[in-house]
């Protein structure tokens, strides 16, 4: 900067400027006056630069202190209490030191130590010491030193931390370019799972096709092309697998939504027979989407699901009604009379063996509000606790909600019913979904299966509307949301 020129006010400072104060770009220079509370990176005057001499040490970002730095080094070794992401390095010292240099560095550009959670684009993961716990124990796969990294720009204010961990982990591992939701392997723990995810990422970073490694989706080069894109960037590794797999087969968007949606978004055992399922639903673009939700229950009853018999106060197992069953010269309507056949059997009382279950741990809700198209309301969200409710709430609904017993009884599934109390007798007006590992709520369904803020397709659809249902469906919805983020959930 020239000795006549007390600040950059009116003009970005050019090279000779920068370098004269240590930047060695303009992009180090925005990133220190990020870091250190300046928007611009105009208005500042000579004496808040940093001096020449040192001038790297001096572009640290406030939060960044040597107390901070004890802090790091006290979390790495374990002598304060720490989060369970960091007990996958007890029996690793050379993970210890990696995650300790890749903590010392990164704290210049975010604070590792902070708990906030990451965005959607990420996942809804805990922190971000996670992810850098995950990538020290993949230490030896490094191909850059953590100590050139630098953090990117924003387009505007901070830069993001899901987009300041996708650039670190780049530089890290990668020397091909890996789609964004990928990123979200590195969250997934500790176990096989995460493990076996986090090799496919390093894979494809370093330049092997994602067809060549052992999926739950067996992937054609199409399907692999349309992986690579991240057409799914709200989902995972396998929802961006089976998301390929529908648009590749012929899907329409709606019908991979509606898929996504179904256990098939959740579940990738068995694909040589699932694949056919997406395929008759491809072959079949006039099946209404919300059919696809009971079609896809049906066919895993029938298949999968062992028939259950209670005799006096035991209930015994047979196996499934139709192990055998294929999509292989089946007629769409034939398919709908049987599901909704199948409806009216699980609904009758009498035919439900009787299970029960412990609570989630998630609180119901209550709440009294008024509208001027509604008028005044109690509204009640209530976690089903037994096979027979389950079956209640299919009766009042018209849906197959009862098929998810077997799932409640396991702890895997959690069923909850909205209702509206408007006079002596309570309306049932929504059933929710909730994956209880994974605390996302994934089915939402209101009467003959409608879905919120989409026009029914159906007859009876059509006459719900026309009987005023469709203003509680909405707000059922809206109350729905109220209580899954005051619950700390996501919803898919």
């Amino acid at each position: 900067m020239s000795t006549s020129t007390s600040s950059f006010r009116s003009v970005p400072p050019q090279e000779p400027d920068l370098a004269s104060f240590g930047f060695g770009s303009f992009q180090e220079y925005r990133l220190w006056c990020l870091c250190h509370g300046y928007s611009d990176g105009l208005s500042i005057s000579q004496a808040d630069l940093p001096q020449p001499a040192g001038a790297y040490e001096g572009r640290r970002a406030l939060h960044d202190t040597e107390a901070r730095r004890l802090a790091i080094r006290r979390t790495v070794a374990g002598v304060v209490e720490r989060s369970d992401a960091f007990d996958a390095l007890d029996n690793s010292d050379a993970g210890r030191n990696a995650l300790l240099d890749l903590m010392l560095h990164t704290n210049r550009y975010m604070d590792v130590l902070k708990t906030k959670l990451l965005s959607r684009e990420v996942g809804r993961h805990r922190e971000l010491s996670y992810g850098l716990v995950a990538l020290a124990l993949h230490h030896d796969r490094w191909i850059r030193p953590v100590e050139s990294w630098i953090s990117p720009l924003p387009t505007q204010g901070s830069p993001r931390r899901e987009d300041q961990f996708s650039s670190l982990v780049r530089h890290l591992v990668a020397r091909y370019e890996v789609p964004q939701f990928m990123d979200r392997v590195w969250f997934e723990g500790a176990g096989e799972r995460g493990r076996e995810h986090r090799k496919w990422f390093i894979d494809v970073a370093s330049g092997r096709s994602i067809r060549t490694m052992d999926t739950p989706i067996r992937l054609t080069r199409r399907m692999a092309h349309l992986f690579m894109r991240g057409a799914y960037p709200k989902g995972g590794l396998e929802q961006n697998m089976r998301w390929a797999q529908i648009i590749a087969m012929g899907g329409s968007f709606a019908q991979a939504n509606a898929i996504l949606r179904t256990r098939m978004g959740r579940r990738f055992e068995d694909d040589d027979f699932w694949s056919t399922v997406v395929l008759f639903i491809a072959n079949n673009p006039m099946l209404d989407p919300t059919w696809i939700g009971p079609i896809v229950d049906y066919i895993h009853a029938m298949r999968s699901v062992p028939t259950q018999v209670q005799a006096e106060s035991e209930i015994t197992q047979g196996p499934p009604r139709q192990p055998h069953l294929t999509m292989k010269g089946r007629s769409a309507t034939k398919l709908l009379g049987q599901v909704e056949a199948w409806h009216e059997l699980l609904n009758r009382e009498d035919g439900v063996a009787f299970q029960h279950w412990r609570q989630s741990g998630l609180s119901n809700l209550e709440l009294v509000e008024e509208t001027s198209q509604l008028g005044k309301v109690r509204w009640t969200v209530r976690e089903l606790l037994s096979s027979q409710e389950l079956a209640a709430e299919g009766r009042a609904m018209n849906h197959c909600v009862v098929s998810y017993s077997d799932q409640c009884a396991a702890g895997d599934t959690a069923i909850w019913s909205i209702c509206a109390h408007r006079e002596a007798q309570p309306e049932n007006v929504l059933t929710a979904a909730l994956d209880t590992r994974r605390q996302t709520v994934t089915e939402v369904r209101g009467r003959y299966n409608m879905v919120p803020n989409k026009r029914p397709a159906s007859a009876q659809g059509r006459a719900q509307e026309r009987a005023g249902y469709m203003a509680l469906l909405q707000r059922a919805n809206v109350v729905l949301n109220q209580w899954i983020k005051r619950e700390g959930l996501q919803r898919d």
